[in-house]
């Protein structure tokens, strides 16, 4: 007896029979960009070096999608829910105008109503939790971040937007206290770039300048490009301080963006796939083997799950997502939806009266679900009638084949249900 309560004791005192500390996390949202607009997407001109060098070492999923506005996406991440779960489909209550723009109580209390609010739940688990960037609706402090940048209630993120177009100081003297303090961080990193105002520096638009590019695209570009510049710098902090291997970094877009602006008419506030596509990644070295996923469907409900999973805290029963680094579960998914609504919040009760298009992707196949409401900007163009498109051998959704498939267009809508369906099988 005695020999195995010296071995016992002999175990528990070995280095490294601890329980391994959980790791870091850093989830990266950049804010209108559309999917085809980096390096390793494939892109010609726009450059992307230290995204595609994350990239390059991440489990990485060429097929995300999200929402094509920033609120509901946002929400979508804080609650691991869809827009209709989670009550905010847009990012005004309606009727719009300054007085409206800034009623955010009832949004907040929506918000705030849902099972999992992501940064509340990881302060619980035990991390210091920071946030920058957009935030909408409440303050840092309000979504259970232990510190944060949004100081006030509002749209975007108010004080928050900073981050990044002014450095990344704030961001690094948090992960220097976390460090001190021996606790493991949570960083959310959602900068309002390359988001209009387009204003990056003078010599990143001139790289872009008498190459045949509109000067919405150059500006755009260049945003992009400084974008990646500032994730670049977050990285080599990580392997300066020697954390880059204990570090989750996680990577999307919250909806997507077209290089001729408003005028490109599909993208942002749309259901085409320039609005609701976006890669995804995730990077952890010695854990998570590099990948490159061109057929899986990812959505951007799958956050929540895989964060609180990577830091060992408790999911609520009621998220439809999946864990991202689930490869057998998120292989064995056939389909996703995604809402499109308008952008200003017809009845926070009844999320059926904002929606514009309900979008089901099955493998390849895209079906557009017109809900009989039109969009309410004249850039959001949206469906009158069914539309199906084969992803695979028309990326860009030149051709509705709706008309000569009815068969398939039937099938669609059985599968696809009613919009209480849990979006994901």
């Amino acid at each position: 007896m005695k020999r195995i309560l010296l071995l016992l004791l002999i175990t528990l005192v070995l280095p490294g029979s601890a329980p391994a500390a959980p790791p870091n996390i850093i989830l990266i949202i950049s804010d209108d960009q559309g999917f085809p607009d980096y390096g390793f997407m494939g892109h010609q001109t726009v450059r992307t070096p230290a995204l595609d060098r994350i990239a390059a070492q991440s489990l990485l999923y060429t097929r995300g999608y999200t929402m094509p506005v920033c609120s509901p996406s946002l929400a979508c991440l804080l609650t691991g829910k869809l827009p209709h779960q989670h009550g905010i489909t847009g990012n005004d209550l309606s009727p719009s105008g300054e007085a409206r723009k800034k009623q955010r109580d009832p949004l907040a209390q929506r918000l705030l109503a849902n099972s999992l609010i992501l940064p509340k739940a990881l302060t619980e688990a035990g991390y210091l939790t920071y946030q920058t960037g957009k935030l909408w609706n409440v303050t840092a402090t309000e979504a259970g971040f232990t510190a944060g940048m949004t100081d006030t209630a509002g749209r975007h993120g108010d004080a928050g937007l900073t981050i990044g177009r002014k450095g990344l100081q704030p961001i690094l003297d948090f992960m220097g206290h976390a460090v001190a303090r021996q606790k493991p961080f949570f960083v959310w990193y959602a900068p309002m770039m390359p988001h209009l105002p387009h204003r990056a520096p003078a010599e990143l638009v001139a790289h872009f300048q008498g190459k045949g590019l509109t000067p919405a695209a150059e500006q755009y570009y260049a945003m992009i490009e400084w974008f990646d510049q500032t994730c670049g710098q977050l990285d080599a902090w990580l392997t300066t301080n020697h954390l880059a291997e204990n570090t989750v970094i996680l990577y999307l877009a919250d909806n997507g963006w077209d290089a001729q602006g408003h005028e490109g008419n599909r993208a942002k506030l749309t259901p085409y796939e320039l609005g609701i596509r976006t890669p995804m990644f995730v990077r952890w070295p010695g854990k998570v083997t590099p990948r490159r996923d061109g057929e899986t469907l990812a959505s951007i409900i799958d956050f929540a799950p895989t964060i609180l999973k990577i830091a060992g805290a408790k999911a609520p029963q009621d998220l439809p997502g999946l864990d991202l680094l689930n490869r057998d579960a998120m292989e064995a998914r056939s389909s996703i939806t995604v809402e499109s609504y308008t952008h200003d919040i017809a009845d926070l009760a009844q999320p059926a009266k904002s929606l514009v298009t309900r979008v089901h992707i099955h493998g390849w196949s895209k079906l557009l679900i017109p809900n009989g409401i039109r969009p309410d900007k004249p850039f959001a163009s949206a469906p009158d009638a069914v539309e199906l498109f084969d992803l695979k051998k028309d990326p860009m959704e030149s051709i509705n084949l709706a008309a000569g498939q009815p068969d398939k267009v039937k099938e669609l809508l059985l599968e696809a249900g009613s919009l209480e369906n849990k979006g994901t099988r």
